[in-house]
């Protein structure tokens, strides 16, 4: 007994010790939906430890000030002097992963849509969590809701995380036939352009579109528009029913619904993982989240005059 009173005291006192604090580096900004939900999945389940965040805020700073970022977020990282490093997003991981592997500092990842190995090499000391856009099961979804749908359209930024996505979770193609539908995704460089295609979509032949990131949008003078704007305004202008891979896109004014991506998982699985190895302090494997969850906006359904079938309808979360 005296031996084991002697262990778990010695583990309890050698934590603190090894868990110093760590660094939070998110490629974007806390404003940012996607940011909002993974931070509060984080702060709900990582254990006592201290956490420094910095913001490289990405999605407004124009790419040429990228590399300034992340000499900001490097400095930021070596003033802090952190046992350990958390990478959220691929702008994060591409330009400060190689100096954590070279540095040799533990480091977690999320968020990642592209392969991690286009960035990195894999090491003892990396571990995360990959994102991937449910493209399959999506459109398997919008046939159940939309039962004459033959063509689909997927706008997204033409944005490094928007590349990625197509690489990784489109198999590179920027059009394909999934279960009898084609899908045609476009890599939109202006807001204007995005305009055109949305008020054009049932022109062209499409019978719904599907909105990925749009965050990055500017038009020709350089002005930037907000998620909301964006996605308000397309819901406002579209000739066609749309649909959405994240749930901050879905509600009044804007997507009808979607198979959705959970930011609050993508940050309760690398707390976890964190958790993980403060405990043991190995690495764990890099984990994929593979459920996506239904969720609609009644409004949007009703303006459409679409209603869910029972297999879809019961796993739904369902808002105004």
């Amino acid at each position: 007994m005296t031996r084991l009173l002697l262990y778990c005291f010695v583990v309890f006192f050698a934590l603190p010790s090894f868990a110093q604090g760590l660094v939070f580096i998110h490629s974007y900004h806390y404003a940012y939906p996607w940011v909002k939900e993974y931070r509060s999945g984080f702060k709900q389940h990582i254990a006592n430890i201290d956490v420094h965040e910095f913001q490289m805020d990405t999605k407004r700073r124009p790419q040429s000030e990228f590399y300034a970022a992340a000499e900001e977020a490097w400095s930021f990282i070596v003033k802090n002097s952190p046992e350990m490093v958390v990478v959220a997003d691929d702008n994060a991981l591409r330009l400060l992963g190689p100096r954590l592997i070279e540095q040799q500092i533990p480091f977690f990842f999320l968020g990642i849509n592209a392969n991690p190995r286009n960035y990195i090499a894999i090491t003892s000391n990396v571990s995360g969590v990959l994102e991937r856009p449910l493209m399959k099961r999506s459109v398997y979804m919008i046939s159940k809701v939309l039962p004459d749908v033959k063509r689909i359209q997927v706008l997204m930024d033409a944005t490094p995380t928007s590349k990625a996505i197509l690489e990784t979770s489109f198999s590179n193609q920027l059009n394909q036939t999934i279960t009898g539908i084609e899908v045609d995704t476009r890599l939109v460089a202006r807001w204007e352009e995005w305009q055109a295609l949305v008020i054009d979509a049932k022109k062209n032949g499409f019978d719904a579109v599907i909105i990925a990131n749009y965050a990055a949008l500017k038009d020709t003078q350089g002005t930037h528009y907000t998620l909301d704007h964006v996605s308000e305004w397309t819901s406002d202008n579209s000739s066609v029913p749309l649909f959405a891979f994240w749930s901050y896109s879905v509600g009044v004014k804007k997507a009808v619904g979607g198979l959705s991506i959970s930011a609050f998982d993508q940050g309760a699985v690398v707390a976890k993982l964190i958790n993980q190895y403060l405990v043991d302090g190995v690495m764990p494997m890099i984990a994929t989240p593979e459920r996506g969850a239904f969720v609609f906006s009644k409004t949007e359904l009703e303006r459409w005059q679409l209603s869910l079938p029972s297999e879809i309808k019961n796993k739904a979360v369902i808002f105004e």
